[in-house]
This record gives C-alpha cells, structure tokens and sequence, in this order.
C-alpha cells in the first residue's frame, strides 16, 4: 500500500511538470496555468486550479508519454540529455526520467533497473552446496543454500532462481535469491532453498552415490543460463549413533572458548548408515555451547564410524563439570513422534589452579612487609606480598602457615596463619599470567616464638568451587598444598650469647676433591654459653665448593651444666673443587659481646696413592736414589704440598712378567705406574695394562726403546685399532706451546722448552688420532698421552737417566727437580725431564682422585 501511494504521487509530478511545457507555449502571459479537459468531465475551463500550470481532467482517456525500448533510449546522445527527460521504457515496461546528479535514467516502478551479471565458467564449477538433502525430508532455508560468484558489469535489481529437475521433472525443491547490486564489480550470493525433494538416488555397495543426483538449473533476472550444478539427494536420510564424547584441552571460567587456550571436543560416531553431513550441536549451558558439522569421507561411511569436531562458543561462567545434551542431526521420523537423538555427557571447567612462583631468583619474588619480633603479635602492618602463576582462572584464596615445631625453648609454640581475600585469579598474557597475592594475619593467629631465626611459611590453595560465585551451588573445596614451595621470614627479639671456644675446634671426617661432601664431614665447634636462645654458626661464604653451618638451641639448664660448655656441629655441605688447605671464617650470631668470627682451615687433600716404579734396571726407576727424593719431599707430595695429598707411597720392583706385573699391581692396590729400563712390552702384559688403565681407571707412564713391536701394538690396542710403527731416532725434543695439565703444572710451564734423550730413542709413526703429541716438530713422535685414558709413552728407557737428562738436587730423602745437562744431539743443552715426570704425577693423582675416589 505504501508503495503504491508514492508510485501515483511521483507519477502526477512528472506529468504536470512536461504538461507544463505545453502550457508556457500556449498560454504564456496569463496569470493562472491552462486546464484541459474533454467532455468526459464537467468543469469550468477558465478556473484551473491555483497551484497548478496544468490542469488535466479526464475519465475516460490518460496522458500518452514518448515510447522507447532500451536500445533506443541508450541511442539518445549523453550530450542530448537534460535532467527531468521522461520516456516510458517498453523493454522494462515503466516510466523513466533522467537523473543528472546520478547520470543515469531512473525508474518510477518503485525497482531500480534490472542488473546485468553473468558467471563465469570458472564461478560456475566453483558453485557450493550447503545441508544435507533427503527424500521427502523438507528442506531449511538457513541450512539448504547454493553459493555462488557472480560479476556485475550494471548495477541494479537482480533475481536468481534455481530449480532442481529428476531428469526432465521437477523434484519439488528450488533456490532463490533476490536484491541489488550498488555497483559494479565480483559478489557472493547465497540462493535458500524451499520445498522438499521427491525422489532420492541409491548408493552402491561402498557408499558411493550412483549418479551426480538433481540437475540444477539457474535463471539470472528470468532468463536460462548455460551454468548447471548438481545436487545428490539421498534416497534413504543419514543415521548414526554417538557414541562417546571426548575432550582435548581445557576449558576454563572466564575464558572465550574461542581463545587459543580453549581446548574442543571429539564427538565419537558409529553406526552410520549412508553419506552424508553431521551435524551435532549442544543448547547453552553455563555460559556455552559446541556445535560441529562436516561431510562424511567415503572411508568413514564404509567403517560406519567417524569422529566429528566440536568447537565452542561463549565464555564459561562457573567453574563446575557441566551436563550438556550433544543433539544430533541423525534422520527421526517427527511425523511418527520419534524424537531427535541425544547424547547426554559432561563437559568439566576447569577448577582454580595456581603455583606460588617460589624461587625468588626471577622478576617475580616473595616478599613480606613489617617486623617479625619474638613474642610481639603480629597485625595488619604484617604482610605476605606473592607472586602466583595462575595455571587455571577461578576464585578462591591463598592461605600461609608455619606450624608449631614444639614446646620448648627456641621451638615455634604456636601456629601461624595469614590468608588473602577472596580473589578472581586471572589470565594476564602481558604479565604471563603471574598475579600477585596480598597476604595478612587472621584474627587470633599465633605469635613468633623463635628469636633470632627464620620461621618457615608454607602456603596452601583455598577454593569452593561453583559455590565461591554463587551459593546455590554446593560445596566443591578445591584445597591444594603447594608442595615444595616455602618462604622464611626473619624473627628478632631475645638475643643469645656464648663465646667460641676457638682452640678446641674439631675436625670430623676427611674431604676429598670431587666427592660430595657426607655426615662423616663436620666441624664441632665448643662453645660457652653466657645466655639462652639459638645459637647459630656458619661460614660466611662458600670455600672450594663447600660451606658450613650448624646450630643448636642453648638453655638455661646448658649454663649450668659441664662448666657451661656446648658443642655445637656445623656440618658439611657442597663438592670440593680441587685439593687444598682451605680457610674457613666462621662466624656466630651471639649478641651482646665481641663478635664471633674466626678462621679455620680444612685440609682438603688427595687420598693416599700408591705409585708402582716398575723396570729390570733400579738404577733407572723414578725412585732410584736421589730421585726418590722427590717422591719422598712433602713440599712436593704431602698434605702442604704443591700437591696435597694424604701420603704417596712407592713400590718398586722390576716385574718383567706379566703375571709379575699383575701379582704387584693387586697386591699393592697400585694407582699409578711409571715403568723404565726393559719395562717388557709383550702380549700377555700388554692386556695386564690395559685392564690396569681401561678398566680399573689407573694412570701409567712409560718410558721404553725396547719391544718396539710389541709397544707399537700396545700403542694402537688402547687407540681401539691402529697402525702405528716405533722407529730408532737420537736427538732432543722442543715441546709444544699447548696448554696441557702435563706442561703447565705445578712443576713448571714446559711450553717450548726441552726434553732429552740419555742416548738413543724412538718415535713414534702412525700415531692414532686418539694420542696427543708433545713434540713442536710434527715429524717427531717421541712423547705421547692418550686422550682418554691417563697413558703417557716416551720412546726412551734412560728418560730418568740421573746426572745426564733427568735433573735433580739432594738426597734420597728430599730432593728437588734441576735441569738436567746433555741429549743425544747437543750435549749441553737445557733438559726438563723431571718436570715433566712430576707434572705427569701430579696430573695423574688428580686424574685417579677423579676416576677412583675410594680408598
């Protein structure tokens, strides 16, 4: 109606204004407009009405406009064209008029003008077809679609139609679409469907459809087009069951189900009947809603079972397991009162979880406000400022404790307790999630009952569940220990007093470098007690690797009791890194007297070693009259050293056999081997050393011209494989410039000096890439240690040759290393051969402390 009343208005205005031409060339210069009328009507000609310059007046006849088809209005001249020209368009069959402010005719049909669009071939094989379609079952205008591209070269109306036809018939369904196009250009429009199909095709076998189904056929603006598509309508409606459903991920109170942090559901499905699109979805509940939908695969309709995906919407409210129905598009015949198929399961939200970020070493640490004092109360000025990571948003409380430790003097006697508000503990991905949590004493909570100490908080998670939002929902108490995470807060007040009784430290145990640090490593520490409380000693710092600290609570009863004197164990903690007299400060909190601090020292040494001097020919061995002064100098090898170890103690024989060899290693429970003169490379002892060294991690240096066969394979049978040769060579040697444990040592630094040979050598070709060579000149390959294994070879049996290459001064019982004078080669040169050895001694006790800790 409305519509139609505008149409007669702007129809009446057209028409007055071209009559209006007719009238300025007829009646111009008369005061009022002209009226034409016809004997139809009866009326005054000569009183047209006053507000018109036209006036026409007829019952049986009507005003004829110019006609036009919309080619020839198309031929009229842009130039030609004045705003206001009218025609009546015979091709659209309405009143035009043009419009200079849009340029271009405008109808008065209440439409604009029909659109011009096509699809290409390229849109039309891209058509999509949305739902599922099934005999007899009536099709859903939101859920049945055909989407499609069109391009637009004019703007204006359009109406598509799409009929669907069983071979030549129509099968009782179609598509439509109708608006506007404002402009030119590529648009998506979406055809609903209406009715409902009236024969379905079969599938074979396998589930595959028989044929491509319906053909669709389009009209664009009432005309047929080339472009089809096709519809495959089942002749039996798709059937399934769900079976299970199953969640991945979490979901979480307050959190969009559409945020990455939301998990979604696997909605497992059997008994399929045919092909086809599920569709499952679920009512809001708390907040929420899932829905999936998807095609069946061919596979999953030959299995008979398929998984659907469910993802959600909205945002949970309450953090509770959630019943939801899953309903299912499964075909039921309503008409028969069946009933949609629904699966009931639950969908839980996750409950509050947090960790308290306990190690105070990042940006997030615990910290507490206000004085702990002995005996004092504590109140609202006191408080727990914690950082949390929240794992899972919800409402609830945290909540800190230290626990009554017992009754006694210097025990905490009462409980302590402080507590948050309720909080909201949130996701906050600016700050990963970390909140910080603000906590006071509760009404009535316990007082510091220590001095001088640390009272120890432990923290607790507090929540209710559904019913910390709303109480209509029962109690869920959601209570988690937050393991593994504590915070000590200072307490001061009654002072102790006692002075250490320095010269009557005891040191209990023995450290070992490497080893940890156990019980049996302590320091007692007597002490006179002048006043009650704790007393508490340790050293101040961490000393290779190791610290102290003890403490005992001293009584009034302590005062009186043995003269007044405790003894207070610090104990041991931490791993030695090298051997050493370590000094320890130690230092007490007594208060009210002169501070209690002092040093102690800790040897840290070496274990007893044995050292096998092994060769047919004494006078050459390592400990062969002054030389063994060496071995014999504590400056040297004793608990004050340059190494500090316990005792080295020396074996020596010549053991050529194997079974010799064997026999004095077992007995003697030998740690290192330095074998001289016809130490007797052979087979058999070459699997002696190797168990020695491999096995039982033992440390051993040759010094050997003879066996050169059998040294050679003893060479490449440590390598695991080799070709290696000895060869006769006479000269001395200039070592490299590596930093290496047996040329920079405590003996020396070797680097680029020499070593000597007493007479005549050998070197080494072939070397295994395993060995390193101590040799500047790569040609020579006079002295070698393995990479792995704690074996060094040289190829000289007079390498200790006393008085020629081997430079020592003393005696047998304290000697100390000299260079030594003469090589094969130049009989004056310089040579380093016993701070070579002694730098091998001391890299090899390291060495075995490492490997063989145990005495």
């Amino acid at each position: 109606m409305r519509k139609n009343r505008k149409f007669k208005d702007i129809i009446l205005f057209f028409c007055l204004v071209i009559l209006s031409v007719f009238t300025s060339i007829n009646v111009q210069g008369q005061g009022k407009g002209a009226q034409i009328s016809d004997s139809s009507v009866l009326q005054n000609t000569l009183n047209p009405l006053s507000f018109s310059i036209l006036d026409l007046s007829s019952v049986e006849r009507g005003f004829l406009l110019p006609r036009m088809t919309m080619e020839q209005r198309q031929a009229i001249p842009v130039k030609n064209l004045q705003p206001g020209l009218m025609i009546y368009n015979t091709t659209r069959d309405c009143m035009e008029f043009f419009s200079a402010t849009r340029k271009q005719w405008l109808g008065l049909c209440g439409d604009g003008e029909p659109a011009e669009f096509v699809i290409t071939d390229a849109s039309c094989g891209k058509i999509r077809i949305e739902g599922n379609y099934n005999e007899g079952v009536f099709l859903q205008s939101r859920a049945n679609l055909i989407a499609m591209e069109v391009n637009v070269s004019t703007p204006g109306t359009y109406q598509i139609e799409a009929e669907a036809y069983n071979g030549t018939e129509k099968n009782g369904y179609a598509f439509s679409s109708s608006g506007i196009f404002p402009s030119q250009g590529t648009y998506n429009v979406f055809l609903r469907a209406t009715g409902t199909p009236k024969k379905g095709y079969p599938r074979d076998n396998t589930g595959k459809p028989t044929s491509v189904g319906d053909i669709i056929k389009f009209k664009f603006n009432g005309k047929d087009i080339d472009c089809q598509t096709n519809i495959f309508v089942e002749k039996e409606s798709l059937q399934y069951q769900i079976d299970r459903v199953v969640p991945s991920g979490e979901f979480y109170t307050g959190v969009s189900l559409k945020d990455k942090r939301s998990g979604f559901l696997d909605v497992y499905i059997n008994q399929i009947t045919m092909g086809g699109i599920v569709e499952i979805h679920t009512p809001e509940i708390n907040g929420i809603r899932f829905i999936g939908k998807r095609a069946l695969t061919s596979a999953e309709v030959a299995s008979k079972q398929a998984i659907i995906r469910l993802y959600g919407e909205g945002i949970p409210l309450l953090p509770r397991t959630t019943p939801m129905d899953f309903i299912s598009n499964s075909y039921v015949r309503l008409e028969l009162g069946e009933s949609p198929k629904v699966k009931a399961a639950n969908v839980d939200i996750e409950r509050l979880n947090f960790d308290v970020l306990c190690d105070n070493t990042g940006q997030y640490t615990i910290s507490h406000q206000g004085d702990f004092e002995y005996n004092e109360p504590l109140t609202n000025d006191h408080k727990l400022n914690v950082p949390v990571k929240v794992l899972a948003p919800g409402r609830g409380k945290l909540v800190a404790t230290v626990d009554v430790t017992g009754s006694d003097f210097g025990q905490q006697t009462q409980k302590i307790e402080f507590s948050s508000e309720v909080v909201d503990f949130e996701f906050n991905s600016l700050r990963d999630d970390v909140q910080n949590v603000v906590l006071t004493p509760v009404n009535g909570t316990g007082k510091p009952t220590v001095s001088n100490k640390d009272i120890t908080f432990k923290f607790k998670m507090l929540s209710k569940g559904a019913h910390e939002y709303d109480t209509t929902y029962p109690i869920e108490n959601n209570d988690r220990d937050i393991v593994g995470c504590e915070y000590n807060v200072p307490v001061t007040g009654a002072p102790v007093q006692y002075e250490i009784l320095w010269n009557n430290i005891q040191i209990g145990g023995k450290l070992r470098p490497y080893s940890v640090a156990t019980n049996a490593n302590y320091i007692d520490v007597p002490v006179k007690v002048i006043f009650p409380g704790e007393a508490v000693i340790e050293s101040d710092v961490q000393v290779n690797g190791v610290s102290y600290k003890g403490s005992k609570v001293l009584t009034d009863n302590d005062i009186n009791t043995n003269g007044g004197v405790k003894t207070i164990r610090l104990q041991a903690t931490g791993r030695p890194e090298k051997a050493d007299q370590s000094v320890f400060t130690l230092k007490g909190n007594s208060i009210g007297n002169n501070p209690q601090i002092g040093p102690v020292t800790v040897p840290i040494l070496y274990r007893p070693m044995v050292l096998l001097s092994s060769g047919n020919s004494s006078g050459y061995r390592v400990d062969a009259g002054t030389k063994g002064g060496l071995l014999n100098n504590k400056d040297y090898f004793g608990p004050n050293g340059l190494v500090k170890i316990e005792s080295l103690i020396v074996v020596s024989g010549s053991h050529t056999s194997a079974s010799a060899f064997s026999t004095a290693l077992t007995n003697n429970k030998v740690d290192i081997v330095i074998g001289t003169l016809n130490f007797g490379f052979d087979n058999t002892k070459n699997n002696v050393l190797y168990d020695f060294l491999v096995n039982q991690k033992g440390a051993a240096m040759i010094n050997n011209e003879a066996n050169e066969s059998y040294a050679a394979a003893f060479i490449n049978l440590l390598a695991g494989g080799g070709s290696a040769t000895i060869s006769g060579q006479s000269t001395f040697h200039t070592l490299v410039s590596i930093n290496d444990p047996l040329l920079v040592g405590p003996f020396g630094d070797l680097r680029g000096l020499t070593l000597g040979e007493d007479v005549v050598g050998r070197t080494v070709n072939n070397l295994p890439s395993s060995y390193i060579a101590y040799d500047a000149d790569p040609n020579k390959r006079w002295v070698i240690r393995h990479n792995k294994y704690n074996f060094v070879y040289t190829g000289d049996s007079g390498f200790m040759q006393l008085g020629n290459v081997y430079g020592v001064s003393g005696n047998s019982t304290k000697a100390t290393v000299t260079t030594g004078r003469g090589s094969a080669g130049n009989g004056s040169l310089p040579t380093y051969n016993s701070h070579f050895t002694m730098n091998f001694l001391a890299y090899a006790i390291d060495q075995i402390q490492r490997d063989r800790p145990n005495e």
